[in-house]
């Protein structure tokens, strides 16, 4: 039976209209949709407040936080349509970012290598 290889966040680019995750190991599955009602930690069921009329949120599986990187927990928009960003989960191998929006926006996931690019049109 293969290893299980997990990726390791490393760093987001946060742009007006994009984020960039950059991992060491690619993450093998993704998974992105639009959340209606509350945001919640996973775990602990905490509430998470977030900037935004529309929250996106994405899962990266297997993912975790590099230690590197572990002290950020959220981050404020570039000035566009993406306004704040939020860790959600970083829990059994589940790393998920919310990233609250001006409004809802069509979407696209691109993967290219270890980078993972959701752009907001």
């Amino acid at each position: 039976m293969p290893a299980i290889v997990v990726a390791f966040l490393l760093g987001i680019h946060v742009g007006a209209n994009s984020v960039t995750f950059t991992f060491r190991g690619a993450p093998e599955h993704m998974r992105a949709a639009y959340v209606a009602g509350p945001l919640a930690e996973c775990g602990s069921g905490r509430a998470v407040r977030l900037r935004g009329r529309a929250h996106f949120v994405i899962h990266f599986l297997p993912g975790r936080t590099a230690l590197s990187f572990a002290q950020s927990r959220r981050l404020k928009g570039a000035g566009g349509a993406v306004r704040e960003l939020a860790k959600t989960c970083d829990f059994e191998s589940d790393l998920a970012w919310a990233i609250g929006l001006d409004r809802r926006r069509p979407y696209n996931v691109a993967r290219h290598g270890a980078r993972v690019t959701v752009t907001f049109r």
